[in-house]
């Protein structure tokens, strides 16, 4: 497991800063009722598909339909968010959120991003550098990694009630690079917020 040292706000906007001005979505404001408390994994998962899950289908959407003309020379692929369940289920392994074809029947793409949802207090990045056992810093990633595996896609996650952690594939023995974890508090011009990590 290495650094993902170019998982960075000017690496995106360098390749992606285009697409990402010209674009344009009507802002869909968050509930207006605070958030209620996280106490486990099932509540997570709620409140990712009620303030996150619909923002990133109709960024998808519009970004895809913006270079619709492209995309064929681009070598892209329409992609749209869900449950994990809802792209091809391997040997029974359900990865908690997916990324696959937009368009595909259910259950019949393979999930080009698997993300695993945890809490905060079950998994965090800075377990790997903290005075305690990394097993189960390292078992979240190798269960990432496993998907990814399954699915053959390059990149995962981990996504926590603190913070969203990108992974990229290098090779089918494990090697990962993790990039640097990107806060929920994240916001403004010129940083990497989840969504646009996502």
């Amino acid at each position: 497991v290495s650094r993902w040292s170019e998982f960075t706000y000017a690496h995106i906007f360098q390749r992606y800063g285009n697409l990402l001005q010209q674009t344009q979505i009507a802002g869909e404001p968050m509930p207006d009722s605070p958030p209620q408390p996280i106490n486990t994994q099932p509540m997570f998962a709620v409140r990712f598909t009620t303030y996150v899950q619909s923002r990133l289908r109709r960024a998808l959407r519009a970004g895809f339909q913006h270079i619709a003309p492209q995309l064929a020379n681009l070598r892209l692929t329409p992609i749209i968010v869900d449950i994990g369940d809802a792209a091809q289920i391997i040997n029974n392994f359900r990865p908690d959120i997916a990324f696959f074809r937009a368009g595909s029947t259910l259950n019949s793409s393979p999930n080009r991003c698997p993300g695993d949802l945890k809490v905060s207090w079950k998994w965090g990045s800075h377990w790997a550098t903290a005075n305690i056992d990394p097993r189960e810093y390292f078992q979240v990633l190798s269960q990432v990694n496993y998907y990814m595996k399954q699915h053959n896609a390059r990149y995962g996650f981990v996504l926590t009630d603190t913070e969203l952690v990108p992974i990229k594939k290098l090779d089918s023995n494990g090697n990962l690079l993790v990039a640097q974890a990107i806060p929920w508090e994240a916001a403004g011009p010129g940083r990497l917020t989840i969504l646009l990590g996502l």
